[in-house]
C-alpha cells in the first residue's frame, strides 16, 4: 500500500466515523406538568410560626405535607443536607441528563400575614440559559397553573445558598408551593437541585396587628 492509499484509507475511516456518530439531535421545548393533589389534603396558617409540614424532609421521604408534583419523580436523600440528615432532591435519579418535564415537590400552604418564604438551595447545572431546562419554585393553584413564578435558574454552585422571598402580598391565600427542575430529556447536559430547611413564616410586627 502506498502513501497516498495510506492516507486515503485514514481519512475514510474518519469520514465513517463522523457519519455514525453524527450531530446531537435537535432540543424541542418540552411542556412540563404539575400534577397537584386533586382534594385539599393539608392548609395550615399562622403567624410567627413556620408553617411548612416536614420542612427538613427528615421523614425521609416525600410525605408529611410533600407531595410528587411533577412527570418525574423526585427523591428525598442523604446527599450534603444542609442540615439534619435527609434533603430533598430534583432530577434524573443517576445525576445525569434531564429529566423530561417536571421532577419536584409542592406543599399546600395559606400564606400567612407578612409572609416570608426562606430555603436552602444546592444548585448544579451546565445549561448556558434556561431555554431547555431549568431550576424553578412557584406559587400554583389547584389545578396545577403557575400564579407566581418565584425563580427560574441554570444556576452551578457547589454549596448551599439561602432563598428569600417576601409573599405578604399573598397574605390568606391558598396555594401549592412548589421548587423543582425543568428538563427536556436532553442526556448530553445535566440540571439538578437539592432543597432543604424551607420556612414559611409570618413577620411578628404582622402578627400583633
Amino acid at each position: 500500500m502506498t502513501r497516498v492509499d495510506r492516507r486515503c484509507t485514514v481519512l475514510l475511516a474518519v469520514a465513517i466515523l463522523a457519519v455514525t456518530e453524527g450531530p446531537a439531535p435537535p432540543r424541542h421545548t418540552v411542556v412540563g406538568h404539575f400534577n397537584v393533589p386533586g382534594t385539599n389534603t393539608r392548609r395550615v396558617s399562622g403567624s410567627s410560626a413556620n408553617v411548612i409540614a416536614n420542612p427538613g424532609f427528615e421523614s425521609s421521604n416525600v410525605d408529611g405535607g410533600w407531595h410528587q408534583c411533577g412527570d418525574v419523580r423526585a427523591y428525598v436523600t442523604r446527599d450534603h443536607p444542609f442540615s439534619g440528615s435527609y434533603d430533598e432532591y430534583s432530577g434524573t435519579a443517576n445525576g445525569r441528563s434531564e429529566p423530561t418535564g417536571n421532577s419536584g415537590v409542592c406543599q399546600e400552604v395559606t400564606i400567612p400575614r407578612g409572609g416570608l418564604l426562606t430555603a436552602k438551595l444546592y444548585q448544579l447545572s451546565n445549561e448556558a440559559d434556561t431555554a431547555f431546562a431549568y431550576q424553578e419554585a412557584d406559587l400554583l393553584d389547584n389545578r396545577g397553573n403557575v400564579v407566581v413564578n418565584l425563580y427560574k435558574s441554570v444556576n452551578n454552585n457547589t454549596s448551599w445558598v439561602s432563598g428569600m422571598w417576601n409573599l405578604g402580598a399573598f397574605a390568606g391565600r391558598t396555594y401549592w408551593l412548589y421548587f423543582g427542575v425543568h428538563g427536556d430529556g436532553y442526556s448530553s447536559l445535566s440540571t439538578q437541585q437539592f432543597l432543604d430547611d424551607v420556612r414559611l413564616a409570618g413577620s411578628a410586627s404582622a402578627a400583633r396587628k
